[in-house]
């Protein structure tokens, strides 16, 4: 079995600028695992990533194509990045047009930005003057934490990714790779989705349509449901969809915190943190991905049924729980947690709620608005699946055949 390069990304997460670090070899799996995640945090346009590639190497042109791809012309236009020469080139690619702009150091990039605070700077490069409090770092929200390359997304996009080599007979794993990249970019899906529902979706006959009648059905159509009612969404873009769930249902809810879990079949039991909104960067870390039993997520989604938790400071089961002492360290004090179930009854994700007060109960009105949103989950995730992954599968195997 090929051994994986190491790969490391750390982040220090202030406001409104978030500075990320990589260091070690990158492959083009690692990029898609660990640089994609920050990006996807600049939700607002006046957030900006400083991306620090001076301890970084680009494995190869796959690697240097799929940071390209995140850092093309209008994709991300808040990224500033930091790199010599030879590596700046190396992850633009050979384009023409303008990109992000580059600086060889990261007091540099952040001099660019002449709005920022001081204390910010400071923060950022770890010169913190006498100025600086603890109380001035604390109201920062400075949050460093390292994600490896050994992280389960970036395991199942290898093994999609051996999958795709092995099936089409491909000449390498990057030529691999950039099938999965490239149906990723065409129906935006998320190559770490992709990769999941590749693992475990039935191969194709040979010499034939993957998955026939995909369009021109009324059944393949988005549903039409309240939570994209009146809103300029677009159905099939996945995380706009799960920001709009986790912001209804914190509205829903008037609580202070939520989030979702999905589960995916080629992950095992563990459910993974798609969407969340004020949740603190130390919490984010502990549920990125959970398979503790006794984590609220796992307990609805394995029980099939609402949980709540009044008060996470005396609960014997979901408090004493990594994630529920991460999520009481973190400010909250009662959690409820609602299944979205399919037609048949099964799970397929968790929607879950934060409130600070402890004993903070739901209205009737409250909680039906949240089973009725949970539903709307489940309705949206088997269209999402059924037609938008599987029309993103079935473009990489026409390309590929």
């Amino acid at each position: 079995m090929t051994r994986m390069p190491e790969a490391t990304a750390r982040w220090v997460e202030t406001v409104p600028v978030r500075l990320v670090r990589l260091s070690g070899d990158f492959d083009a799996v690692s990029v898609e695992a660990l640089v994609e995640p920050f990006l996807d945090r600049l939700h607002h346009a006046e957030e900006r990533l400083v991306l620090d590639l001076t301890a970084a190497r680009l494995m190869g042109a796959a690697a240097a194509r799929a940071l390209a791809a995140h850092l093309r012309p209008g994709a991300r236009r808040t990224v500033l990045l930091v790199a010599a020469p030879t590596a700046a080139r190396a992850a633009l690619g050979t384009s023409t047009e303008p990109g992000p702009q580059v600086f060889t150091t990261v007091e540099a990039a952040l001099a660019a930005l002449p709005e920022l605070p001081s204390a910010v700077v400071r923060a950022l490069t770890g010169t913190n003057g006498p100025e600086l409090s603890r109380e001035g770092l604390a109201d920062l929200q400075q949050q460093v934490f390292g994600l490896t390359s050994k992280s389960r997304s970036r395991e199942v996009i290898g093994m999609a990714q051996g999958i795709v080599l092995e099936r089409y007979g491909l000449r390498s794993p990057s030529a691999a790779f950039d099938l999965l990249r490239v149906a990723s970019q065409h129906h935006n899906v998320p190559v770490r989705i992709l990769s999941a529902e590749l693992v475990t979706a039935a191969p194709p006959a040979p010499g034939r349509a993957w998955f026939p009648g995909l369009t021109g059905r009324d059944e393949n159509a988005a549903p039409h449901l309240a939570l994209l009612a009146g809103k300029d969404l677009d159905a099939g873009d996945f995380k706009q969809v799960l920001r709009a769930v986790v912001a209804r249902a914190t509205t829903s809810a008037d609580a202070d915190a939520g989030e979702v879990h999905l589960p995916y079949a080629a992950l095992g039991k563990a459910l993974i943190l798609e969407g969340h909104t004020g949740l603190e960067a130390a919490y984010r870390n502990e549920v990125a991905e959970v398979k503790d039993p006794l984590s609220l997520p796992v307990l609805v989604h394995s029980k099939a049924q609402t949980v709540h938790v009044p008060d996470l400071a005396t609960d014997l089961n979901v408090g004493t729980s990594p994630a529920g002492r991460a999520a009481l360290a973190a400010g909250s004090r009662a959690l409820l947690g609602v299944p979205a179930l399919d037609e048949s009854r099964a799970g397929v994700g968790v929607i879950t709620v934060h409130h600070r007060r402890p004993g903070q109960r739901l209205t009737e009105a409250q909680g039906t608005a949240l089973e009725a949103l949970a539903g709307e989950l489940a309705v949206w995730l088997s269209w999402y699946r059924r037609v938008v992954v599987l029309n993103a599968l079935e473009h990489l195997h026409t390309r590929a055949s």
